[in-house]
C-alpha cells in the first residue's frame, strides 16, 4: 500500500477545501483543520515550528487583522449580551485562522490543480442549479424557484459570482503552456457557473459579478481587448436568460420601479423595503451607541429594543442586510474603521500581487474582492463561510502566484 508524504496529505486537504466551500460549511471546516494539523504536523517534524510566527506576524496582513480582531474583543466585552458577543468573537478568529493556514499552505505548484478542483465543483453545483429551475419550468411552479443548491438563492448566487471570477481570470490570462482543453473545461465551466448566477435572481450577486468585471477593466489592462469580447457575451447571454425568465426582469427592474411600502409576499419590492427598514434600524442602534455599538451577535437580541412597533416578514432580525450598516450597529465607529480597514489592506495585498505576478490566480484576487465588497451592500457575507472562506482561497492564490509568460 502506497505511503503519502505529508505534503501529498496536505494537498489532499486544500482540495476537499476546494471542493467542499461550494457545498457545505462543515466540511470545508473539517478540511481547513486537517490543513492545519498536518502543517503543524510537517514544521513539527523539520522542527521549524518556530517560523510560524514571524511568517504570520510579518505578513502585511497581519496588524489589519490584530486590530480588527481587538475590536471585536472590546466590542463583545461591552455588548448588551456579553455571552454572545464572545460567541461572535470565535467566529471572527476562524477566519483569521483559515487565511494564515491557506497562506502558510498553498504553495505556486499547487494552483493549477487546485484551480481546478475549485472550477469542477462551482461547475457541478451550478449545474445541479439549473437543474432547479429547469424542474421548476417543467412543473409549471407559479412562482420560478430560483437556483440555490445547499443553500439559500442569495448565499449560492455569491458563491457562483466568486467563482464565475476565477474561470473569467483563467480565460482572461491563459497561461502560455495551457492546453486547449483545460481553456475549453474553463470555458463551459463559466457558462455554466454564469448561467446558474442569473438564475439565483439576487441582485447582489449581478452587482458583485458587475463590479468583479470593472475592477478587470480597470486594472489589468492586458486582459482589456479579451473582455470587452467576454463581456458582450456576457450581457447577450444575460438579456436571453432574463427574456425566457420574466421572474429575473422583474427582480432587476424592480430595483429602478420599486413601490415604497410594499411588503406582500410575491412583489419584487419586498426584499428592498425590508432591507431599507433594517437600515433604518441600524442607524438607530449606530446613532444610541455610536463608539462601540450594541455588541457583536447582539442584534436580534435588542432589536424590539429600537424597532417596538410589528416588522414585516420574520418580526425580529439578527443581520441588517449590510455589513457596514450592520458593522455600525454592532460594533459602532471602532468596528466600522476596522473593518474598513481590513477591506482596505486586503485589496492593497492583491493589488500588489498582481503587479507583482501578472497570473491569473493573482488576477482572481483582485476582481473578487471588490465583488465581495459589493455583495456586502445588501448582506453580510463576510460573516459567512461560503463566501468569505473562497475569498480567502483566492488571497493565497495570489499569495503564491509568481510571474508567469502568457
Amino acid at each position: 500500500m502506497k505511503k503519502y508524504t505529508l505534503d501529498e496529505l496536505i494537498f489532499f486537504g486544500l482540495g476537499l477545501f476546494a471542493c467542499s466551500v461550494i457545498f457545505s460549511v462543515t466540511a470545508v471546516e473539517a478540511a481547513l483543520f486537517l490543513v492545519l494539523a498536518l502543517l503543524l504536523l510537517r514544521k513539527y517534524r523539520e522542527g521549524s515550528l518556530t517560523e510560524i510566527r514571524p511568517a504570520l506576524t510579518g505578513h502585511a496582513l497581519f496588524v489589519p487583522w490584530a486590530l480588527y480582531l481587538g475590536v471585536c474583543l472590546l466590542t463583545a466585552l461591552t455588548a448588551y449580551y456579553p455571552a454572545k458577543g464572545l460567541g461572535q468573537v470565535n467566529s471572527d478568529l476562524i477566519k483569521y485562522v483559515c487565511l494564515a493556514t491557506l497562506l502558510l499552505a498553498v504553495k505556486k505548484e499547487h494552483l493549477p490543480r487546485l484551480s481546478a478542483v475549485y472550477t469542477a465543483a462551482a461547475a457541478v453545483s451550478a449545474l445541479f442549479g439549473i437543474l432547479e429551475v429547469a424542474r421548476s419550468v417543467l412543473a409549471g411552479d407559479a412562482v420560478l424557484a430560483r437556483a440555490g443548491v445547499f443553500m439559500n438563492a442569495v448565499r449560492y448566487g455569491e458563491a457562483m459570482t466568486i467563482a464565475f471570477l476565477l474561470a473569467l481570470s483563467r480565460l482572461l490570462l491563459p497561461a502560455k503552456e495551457s492546453f486547449r482543453r483545460e481553456r475549453l473545461f474553463y470555458a463551459l465551466a463559466a457558462v455554466a457557473v454564469f448561467s446558474a448566477l442569473i438564475l439565483t435572481q439576487t441582485r447582489g450577486a449581478y452587482l458583485g459579478a458587475a463590479t468583479g468585471v470593472l475592477a478587470i477593466f480597470f486594472f489589468a489592462a492586458p486582459a482589456r481587448r479579451k473582455l470587452a469580447v467576454y463581456a458582450g457575451v456576457m450581457l447577450a447571454a444575460a438579456v436571453v436568460l432574463a427574456a425566457a425568465a420574466p421572474a429575473v426582469r422583474d427582480r432587476v427592474a424592480a430595483m429602478l420601479t420599486v413601490r415604497r411600502g410594499d411588503f406582500s409576499g410575491n412583489s419584487a419590492s419586498t426584499g428592498i423595503n425590508v432591507r431599507i427598514e433594517l437600515w433604518k434600524v441600524g442607524y438607530k442602534m449606530f446613532r444610541a451607541h455610536p463608539v462601540v455599538g450594541v455588541g457583536p451577535d447582539n442584534i436580534r437580541k435588542v432589536f424590539k429594543e429600537f424597532h417596538p412597533e410589528p416588522f414585516p416578514e420574520e418580526g425580529v432580525y439578527g443581520t441588517l442586510n449590510n455589513l457596514y450598516v450592520h458593522q455600525a450597529a454592532e460594533r459602532g465607529s471602532l468596528g466600522l474603521a476596522a473593518l474598513l480597514l481590513l477591506f482596505g489592506a486586503l485589496f492593497l495585498f492583491a493589488l500588489k500581487r498582481f503587479r507583482a505576478a501578472l497570473s491569473p490566480y493573482a488576477l482572481w484576487a483582485l476582481c473578487a474582492l471588490p465583488a465581495f465588497y459589493a455583495v456586502n451592500l445588501t448582506e453580510i457575507s463576510f460573516q459567512h463561510v461560503h463566501t468569505s472562506f473562497a475569498i480567502f482561497l483566492a488571497l493565497a492564490f495570489a499569495a503564491a502566484a509568481d510571474k508567469e509568460e502568457i
